[in-house]
Parts: structure tokens; C-alpha cells; sequence
């Protein structure tokens, strides 16, 4: 393209954005003085918002960007650069931010257009965009809070890229090498038992009662087919570890992870837990077990955390639960997949404020059945639970013949944004939340007739029962969710059943 031509196009596109914008430099949200209190003008869209006093978390004003904060707007049909100032609220974190462009009900992983540099202090960072470019969305790209207070589209401006700096995780105090010298004996005995498994596959690793105490040390994998870890007893078995609570994150923190499409892992009479300090920062998400596999057992199982507890991440796997404790508060059974939960014992621990889902699933469409409990009891030291809330794709939960025992405590599932589910979606409208013969520990059947409830997503509503008929229960049986899998599944416990 000549030079000449390339001025043409550029005079134009100014023109345009002269005709079309409040100028060249279209300053959109500008929070240094004072966060917003109500929804600004020009179309943008925000959730939560940050008015620190100074010296208070970094002393930031704007909006609050973590697990669930982001902004939306449209912006004029012309090219231009985004310039986003923003800062991390707390410490030394690190911060980034993830711009994307979407024509749908939201945006999806292809269509992000561009992320910032991370920073550790207020910064201003720009994001080129193009004229067909034109509805944006704007979230954290790190699992660290932080807050974004101004943003501006500059109309015609040639973008420029600066090099990020390259900043080692050690100096941000987030990444820490653990050395495995440095751990108890049982410990490093799990290690070397699950390294050898590792390297040949179908092995079982069997402890004895004691505290396998992992450290800071995270993601220990499971990386073959077939490996069983059987404890001595599910109370007297403990693998541990405990990440500093800075590294919260769904894909960082776990205790164990089960590697991508592994087959087989079988867990018995054994407690994992995950000792992130998540009150130090009332946030943490911090899982027990990260399950990238297919066709997992765990039976006398415990997983002891806070928010992310359990995550199935494989659509389409299969996984069953039996006889097993899964404590948490937020979202604490979370993922995809087609997964059975028999007779468990699900425990919602406190938290400083809030209710506690239970689950946030995210079915996979045809290929994933979803979550469904059978004869499972939910106990609650938080004093407002939800069944769940949904997550992403087409979110599917169902809970059968559930006991409610209030002996850890009273709760309600009915509370402001709560109607025995959390209305509000995450970010897509639930397909199928159901519940049938709700129970209190006498075995009085204590859910209602009827739980008419609209649930409701950036301007979408769906109206949904979410009592089931006896005849719709009847569908979700474990052979539904686990398909022939299932017999394989009760073979494999008894086979293990010591």
C-alpha cells in the first residue's frame, strides 16, 4: 500500500471518529478522584467496584476486577488503540488484563483479541483495535484481583508494542521452588512411590496412616493409566499440601492433579487436602483435586478446602464418587463431565460473608450428562447454601433423595439471589437444574411441590421448575450418567474394599 493511500485511509478513519465519537480521544471511563457509584453513560457495563482510602490496598479507585468482575461497552466503527489504566489492589501481585471482541452472548476463548503486560503497580497498557472491532469486554487475565480505572479509545492512533518486562515469579513471591530433600519422609516416600507408578503404569501405592505433608509443593500429577492410592483409613491418611494463599488459582494450586485423558486413577479410604490460609484474603481458590482424567473412582474419600474443592475438567469423562466428604464454600464441586456422587457427605464450610454454592457446573454439551447426587447429605456452618449456580456451556445438576442435616449448624436455602439455586448466572443460563424429595434426617420430605425460579444473565431470563416429577428422577440413574461404565465401576470398589 503507498503512502498516499495509507493517509487517505487514516484522514478518513479520523474523520469518521470525529463524526462518530466524542472526538479523537474518546476518554471513556476516567475513576482517578472517585470510583463510579451508578452505571456511566456510552453503553459501559461494569461488576463491582473498588474505593480504597490511600494506603489501603495500593489506595486504588474502579472497578474491581476478580473472579467475577469485568466491563463491557461498544465502542465507535473505526480503528484506533485502547488504553487501559490499571493496578493490582493488593501486595506485589501481579496484574493483567484480557481484552475481547464477541458477537454472540458472550465472549469465548477464540475470541480474545489481546492481553496487557503483567504489572505490579498502576500502569497504562494499550490494546490495538480495529474498526470492526466494536464491542469489548475487559477481565483480569491472572488470578489476581485488580482494578481498572480508566479507560480510553484513541481514535487513528498507530499502535505501537512495548516489550513487557520479563519478571521471575521468585521476585514476585508468588512461584517458589520446594525442594523435596527438604519434606517429611512420608512425604517424599508418596513421591518416589508415585514417580515409580508413573513410570510404568496400573500400580498401587498403598499408605499407611500419617500426615503426607507436601508443602508449598503443587500439581503433584498422576500421569499413567491404572495407578490406585489406597490409605489406611479416610480420617488417618492425609496428603497435604499448602500453597501460599498469593498463587489462588483454579489450574495452580491443587494437591493432586489427574494429567490430561489418564484412565483408571482409583482413590480409597484417604483425606487430600489443600491448606491455602483462604481467610487470610476471604478469596482463594485452592483445589484438592484437579481431574483432567477419565474414569476415576474415589470411594471413603475426603477433599478438605474452601472454593474449588473438587474440579473435573474433561468433557465427556467419567467419574464416580462413593461414601466420600467433600468440604468447601464457593463453587467447591465445579467442571464438566458426566459425574456420579453417591452417597456423600457434602459440607459447606463458613465463610466471612455470602452463601455457599455447592457446585458450578460447566456440561459440555451432548457429551456430558453433568453432575447428579444420589442419597447425599449436605451439612453447612455457612447459614445460606445454594444447590449451585451455573458456569459455562450448558450447565446440568441434579440432586436426588438429598438429606439436610443441620446438626454443623441452621441454614436456609432461600436468601436474597437465592432460591434454593443462585439466580444470577455466571456467564450462561443453566439447562438443567432439578431436585426431588429434598429430606430432613428423620426422612420427612421437606422439599416443595414446586420451585418456579427465572434465572437470569446480562438481560436473558429463564424460567425454570426445578422440583422433579418421580417419572423425570427416574432418568437419572447411574447407569444414565456412567453408561456401561457403571458395572465396570462397582467391580473395581469391590475389587479394592479392604
Amino acid at each position: 500500500m503507498d503512502v498516499r493511500l495509507r493517509q487517505i485511509i487514516l484522514i478518513g478513519a479520523i474523520l469518521m471518529s470525529l463524526f462518530l465519537t466524542a472526538g479523537e480521544h474518546d476518554l471513556l471511563w476516567d475513576y482517578t478522584d472517585a470510583a463510579p457509584v451508578t452505571n456511566p453513560d456510552r453503553g459501559l457495563y461494569f461488576g463491582g467496584i473498588v474505593n480504597d482510602p490511600p494506603g489501603v490496598k495500593n489506595g486504588l479507585r474502579g472497578i474491581k476486577l476478580n473472579s467475577a468482575g469485568w466491563c463491557c461497552f461498544t465502542k465507535a466503527p473505526v480503528a484506533g488503540v485502547l488504553k487501559l489504566t490499571f493496578g493490582p489492589r493488593s501486595g506485589i501481585n501481579r496484574a493483567s488484563l484480557q481484552v475481547h471482541t464477541w458477537s454472540g452472548d458472550k465472549p469465548q476463548e477464540e475470541t480474545r483479541i489481546g492481553v496487557t503486560c503483567e504489572i505490579r503497580r498502576l500502569g497504562t497498557q494499550c490494546i490495538p483495535l480495529t474498526a470492526e472491532q466494536n464491542n469489548i469486554f475487559i477481565s483480569r487475565l491472572l488470578n489476581m484481583e485488580a482494578v481498572l480505572q480508566r479507560i480510553e479509545f484513541v481514535a487513528g492512533e498507530e499502535y505501537v508494542p512495548v516489550p513487557c518486562d520479563e519478571t521471575k515469579g521468585e521476585e514476585l513471591g508468588i512461584i517458589r521452588e520446594v525442594n523435596i530433600d527438604s519434606l517429611s519422609e512420608n512425604a517424599r516416600f508418596f513421591l518416589r512411590a508415585l514417580a515409580d507408578a508413573n513410570a510404568t503404569g496400573h500400580k498401587t501405592i498403598y499408605l499407611k496412616n500419617g500426615v503426607y505433608d507436601l508443602g508449598e509443593l503443587t500439581l503433584t500429577a498422576i500421569e499413567a493409566d491404572g495407578i490406585a492410592i489406597i490409605g489406611e483409613s479416610m480420617e488417618g491418611t492425609i496428603i497435604r499440601n499448602a500453597p501460599d494463599y498469593m498463587l489462588e488459582s483454579i489450574s495452580k494450586t491443587a494437591t493432586l492433579r489427574i494429567a490430561n485423558d489418564v484412565e483408571g486413577t482409583y482413590l480409597q479410604d484417604l483425606t487430600i487436602e489443600n491448606a491455602l490460609d483462604y481467610y487470610k484474603n476471604n478469596n482463594g481458590r485452592a483445589v484438592c483435586l484437579w481431574d483432567q482424567g477419565t474414569k476415576t473412582i474415589c470411594k471413603n474419600v475426603r477433599l478438605l478446602s474452601h472454593q474449588d474443592t473438587y474440579y473435573s475438567d474433561n468433557p465427556g469423562a467419567l467419574k464416580y464418587f462413593e461414601n466420600c466428604e467433600i468440604h468447601g464454600t464457593v463453587d467447591y464441586i465445579c467442571g464438566d463431565g458426566n459425574v456420579y456422587f453417591n452417597h456423600c457427605l457434602l459440607y459447606c464450610e463458613r465463610r466471612n460473608s455470602g452463601a455457599d454454592p455447592i457446585t458450578a457446573n460447566k456440561a459440555s454439551g451432548d457429551a456430558d450428562r453433568g453432575y447428579v447426587f444420589e442419597s447425599c447429605t449436605i451439612q453447612s456452618e455457612c447459614p445460606v447454601v445454594s444447590l449451585g449456580r451455573s458456569w459455562r456451556n450448558t450447565p446440568k445438576c441434579v440432586f436426588l433423595r438429598t438429606t439436610l442435616d443441620f446438626s454443623a449448624g441452621e441454614f436456609t436455602l432461600h436468601d436474597k439471589g437465592v432460591q434454593r439455586w443462585t439466580l444470577q448466572a455466571m456467564t450462561v443460563l443453566p439447562e438443567c437444574f432439578g431436585e426431588y424429595r429434598t429430606m430432613d434426617v428423620k426422612g420427612r420430605v421437606i422439599s416443595p411441590t414446586s420451585n418456579e425460579v427465572t434465572f437470569t444473565y446480562r438481560g436473558q431470563e429463564k424460567m425454570m421448575n426445578t422440583i422433579l416429577t418421580a417419572k423425570q428422577a427416574q432418568l437419572y440413574t447411574m447407569e444414565y450418567v456412567l453408561g456401561a461404565w457403571a458395572e465396570e465401576a462397582k467391580n473395581k470398589i469391590r475389587t479394592f474394599i479392604h
